[in-house]
């Protein structure tokens, strides 16, 4: 399995999720440049070369990276046998958070902390804690604030739907079920070209990965098994 990390690009956020797994060695985290930007349109160039060509994949896009874990599955340079989308989207939908992204001073915002609250409700939910809190900080922290705002401005601007219809892999996408920063439209979208994407809601806010690993563990773990016949 390869694990594409949300907006953050440092793979550190998943640490809660892979304390979950009994076979991490099996698990790859790529990793983005801190100080560096690379559009939407490069990253899977960028992937490509870090990952084995010679055996089958299943790749997991969280969040932002859901769009990149689309675009990898549209073409055949690797061997991907099956895709997850964490609370994801090929197209972000118009949003107040849309919006914001065009008209804020994000490089200059992104240098002061990040509030309690903001935390609490866009990310972790009932979740949060110190540690979870902690770790948010420090993986947005580890990048320069201007790699963040231009990641945040490619997430809003971001649209796929034209390599869905060539994706031909089984698809997962698991859902929060109190995302405040995706909103549930986007599956929809989803599915009318991927019709056959299975849906598993955990109850939870955007960063389910971190909130719920057990239960998210669970739900992959089931659907690996039955789809992709990997126990």
């Amino acid at each position: 399995m390869v694990l594409l990390p949300g907006m953050d690009g440092t793979g550190k956020l998943f640490a809660p999720f892979l304390k979950q797994f009994s076979d991490p060695e099996h698990v790859t985290v790529v990793i983005y440049p801190l100080d560096k930007h690379i559009p939407f349109e490069q990253l899977a160039d960028y992937i490509i070369p870090l990952l084995p060509t010679d055996k089958p994949l299943v790749i997991l896009g969280e969040s932002y990276s859901g769009p990149v874990a689309l675009t990898l599955a549209a073409g055949d340079e690797l061997d991907i046998c099956g895709i997850i989308l964490v609370a994801s989207f090929a197209k972000y939908p118009a949003s107040f958070l849309k919006s914001i992204s065009k008209w804020l001073p994000l490089s200059l915002l992104l240098r002061l902390p990040i509030p309690d609250f903001a935390i609490r409700y866009y990310c972790f939910g009932s979740k949060t804690n110190k540690t979870l809190s902690t770790l948010l900080r420090d993986s947005i922290h580890a990048n320069t604030p201007n790699v963040m705002a231009l990641r945040i401005h490619d997430g809003a601007s971001v649209d796929v739907t034209t390599v869905l219809d060539a994706i031909n892999v089984p698809c997962l996408y698991i859902a929060a079920s109190d995302d405040n920063l995706v909103p549930s439209s986007v599956i929809s979208h989803l599915k009318i070209h991927l019709p056959d994407l299975e849906v598993v809601t955990i109850q939870g806010s955007h960063f389910i990965l971190q909130a719920q690993p057990a239960a998210c563990v669970d739900v992959i773990n089931d659907f690996l098994f039955r789809t992709i016949h990997i126990d």
